[in-house]
């Protein structure tokens, strides 16, 4: 296959803003608990159901140690900590009879320190209630408590387990008769960062997260941000519903609750862990324009004004000026919170955004766009009554043509495997026609400014159903992922803002589990490109060959027919050294061997080559084989203005260029680029020429 890949060195045609790097968290599914956050027990807050037969009067999944027929558990709805429920345990057992709860399924390793932390109370208790780490017939590591007086009491200590077990116990016990209640627990290793799991925040920031955003998604049509905020344990528990939403009569809470452990404090915390500035949703469903005035006053007002002297009083005096708001999500679909018409979210668009803008002028306001296509009139009815409230206009896009019937379990047929591959690499110019149609209406619907860029604020490669949204993924979405990269590249003059969904567990780039964590092609992806990016978008050119475009979504063909084996995206540091050649080969089964032309510019001949790999386009890291798809990195010696380069068969391939007159020239380079804050405040079309 002859083909050639020019770069018109010499040629800007664009800033890209960095904000098209970011990444969506949302307060649902295991995307925080049980995955960023540290926490190791479920139900801590004793807020769920109680089991059935024997488990019976005990909240789930704790379990119930001592029962007999003397003995009493119940969840107490009357006296409790939090919320509007505690565990209540009785006994009126002789004193050598043991009873309390436990909860199992934790992971504790020897010699390391966990952090427990309980709130209780008790009536008639007269030995030492006992707190420990424990196996199936062995005590690891214990602590005996005496709490004084009737009265809840707090108790704080360490514990560290003699033996590692991978289904490690704990138990809260208390002998002879007497009555305990139980507000809250928790148990946490003692390596934590502000809450969070150390070796998760660590992967998060090795992808330079520019932006984070954060509740949700759905999950924020029914979110009530002051829930999250105080003292982590007198937050009350609320049911989720977003991660347990169903269609049709509307969205149920299945035993699924938000223990609102992570609110908007512990979330301005990972932004500051990471690097990432933060990009706060609120809440158009049920939420209330005070509602959302008052927590841009919490996040960016003085200590004079009502609720920033509540986040004083929480630990955080100086503000942490947000300045990207998100209203509402999705609104358009009957599946969200608070779905109505066109002209009634632009209303509450309207009137949400100037009540924020009241408390803060300088916020910039994204407002739930839709895809013209379907929602014909929504960004109109947007344009025509919420105008000069709108600095970004939202959009969304999954790759979900199969999902409707799709069960993974369809890819084992290799017919269809070869179809799903052509489908999910092609994709990415389907989110571009949308993008650029949306550019268009944007244009045309205010032909005098402002600009309003796209926020292309969830994305991903939803292909199929899961429970959890437990996704796997595969090289194709590697390839996807990079596409998609490429698409807000070309596309720089309309898209300001995008963000990767999900991060962490559900449809993410970083899967983790109790023993450890490993990462999907998207996660190797994003690190490729934030550790080898410029912010300067070159001219390129291809010549290659080329295959039928499939459809982008069930009766849409793709706007182009046929789409190109090879993808290039092109790329200048700011200060001019470093060239950035991104090459994506579709190819299922050939390696292609281009002719790579480097015009205006000299390259040195050496230089590095990085490349995702994975032998077949449908491997997977799992937790058992983490590393069947990698990234390489080797040192080239034949880079110049004209050169040949394989690019592997379903490949992502970065080449770095170093500029020829560098006296230096180390395997590796960091260069220092143009501040974040100077970018994003150029206009979306301003176009930059540094070379």
């Amino acid at each position: 296959m002859e083909t050639a890949i020019e770069v018109q060195a010499d040629r800007s045609i664009g800033v890209i803003n960095p904000d098209i790097y970011g990444h969506f968290l949302e307060l649902a599914f295991d995307c925080f608990y049980g995955g960023l956050w540290a926490e190791m027990l479920t139900s801590r807050k004793f807020e769920a159901d109680d089991g059935e037969g024997d488990q019976y009067g005990v909240v789930r999944p704790w379990f119930p140690i001592g029962r007999t027929q003397n003995t009493h558990f119940m969840h107490d709805n009357t006296v409790f900590y939090c919320g509007n429920q505690s565990q209540r345990i009785e006994s009126e057992e002789h004193l050598e009879h043991e009873i309390g709860i436990g909860q199992g399924g934790l992971y504790l390793e020897k010699r390391r320190t966990y952090q427990l932390r309980l709130n209780l109370r008790q009536e008639e208790i007269t030995t030492p209630i006992v707190v420990a780490l424990k196996g199936t017939n062995s005590i690891y590591a214990c602590r005996e408590i005496v709490p004084k007086g009737t009265d809840w009491s707090r108790f704080t200590f360490d514990l560290q387990p003699s033996q590692t077990d991978r289904e490690g116990i704990l138990t809260i016990t208390f002998r002879g008769p007497g009555k305990l209640w139980l507000g809250t627990a928790s148990l946490m290793p003692d390596d934590h960062l502000s809450g969070y799991r150390s070796d998760v925040v660590e992967a998060l920031g090795e992808i330079k997260p520019p932006n984070i955003r954060w509740p949700g998604g759905n999950f924020v049509s029914y979110y009530h941000w002051e829930d999250g905020i105080g003292d982590r344990d007198r937050r009350p528990p609320r049911p989720n519903y977003a991660r347990s939403g169903v269609r049709g009569d509307g969205w149920q809470a299945r035993e699924q609750w938000e223990p609102n452990d992570v609110g908007i404090d512990e979330f301005m915390e990972l932004c500051r862990l990471t690097g990432a500035r933060p990009y706060v949703a609120v809440n158009a469903g049920d939420g209330t324009p005070e509602e959302a005035a008052h927590l841009v006053e919490y996040c960016n007002g003085s200590t004079d004004t009502e609720y920033g002297a509540k986040r004083a009083a929480n630990g955080r005096p100086e503000p942490y000026d947000v300045q990207l708001w998100g209203i509402g999500n999705e609104s358009f679909g009957n599946w969200q919170g608070g779905h109505v018409d066109e002209e009634t979210y632009a209303r509450r668009h309207l009137a949400i955004g100037k009540a924020m803008r009241k408390i803060d002028p300088a916020i910039k306001l994204v407002a739930a766009g839709g895809r013209n296509w379907f929602y014909r009139r929504w960004n109109q009815a947007l344009f025509r009554i919420a105008r000069g409230y709108i600095d970004y206009l939202s959009l969304h896009s999954y790759a979900k043509k199969y999902r409707p019937h799709m069960k993974k379990e369809d890819l084992e047929d290799p017919d269809f495997a070869l179809e799903f591959y052509d489908y999910i690499v092609s994709s990415p110019y389907g989110v571009e026609e949308q993008i650029q149609l949306t550019g268009q209406e944007i244009r045309t619907a205010n032909p005098e400014g402002p600009e309003i860029p796209v926020a292309f604020d969830e994305w991903n490669c939803w292909a199929y159903r899961a429970p959890d949204h437990y996704v796997e993924f595969a090289v194709r979405d590697g390839i996807y992922t990079a596409g998609m990269l490429h698409a807000f590249r070309r596309q720089c003059d309309v898209v300001n803002l995008a963000n990767f969904s999900m991060t962490v567990n559900c449809l993410a780039m970083i899967r983790v589990n109790r023993f450890g964590l490993f990462f999907n092609p998207q996660y190797l992806v994003f690190k490729m490109y934030m550790h080898h990016q410029g912010q300067t978008l070159l001219e390129s050119a291809i010549e290659c060959e080329s295959f039928p475009a499939p459809e982008y979504e069930q009766g849409r063909p793709q706007a182009r027919k046929r789409i190109p084996y090879l993808d290039a995206s092109a790329t200048m540091s700011f200060d001019g050294e470093i060239v950035y050649l991104a090459v994506v080969n579709r190819h299922r089964s050939e390696t292609i061997h281009s002719r790579i032309s480097i015009v205006g510019w000299r390259p040195d001949p050496q230089g590095l080559i990085i490349r995702l790999e994975g032998e077949h386009f449908m491997d997977e890291n799992t937790f058992e084989d983490p590393d069947r798809i990698w990234i390489s990195e080797k040192p080239a010696n034949d880079f110049g203005q004209s050169f040949f380069c394989d690019f592997p068969k379903h490949s992502v391939t970065i080449l770095q260029l170093h500029k020829h007159e560098r006296v230096d020239r180390p395997e590796s380079i960091e260069v220092e680029e143009e501040p974040y804050e100077e970018v994003r405040a150029r206009s979306p079309r301003d176009i930059v020429s540094r070379v």
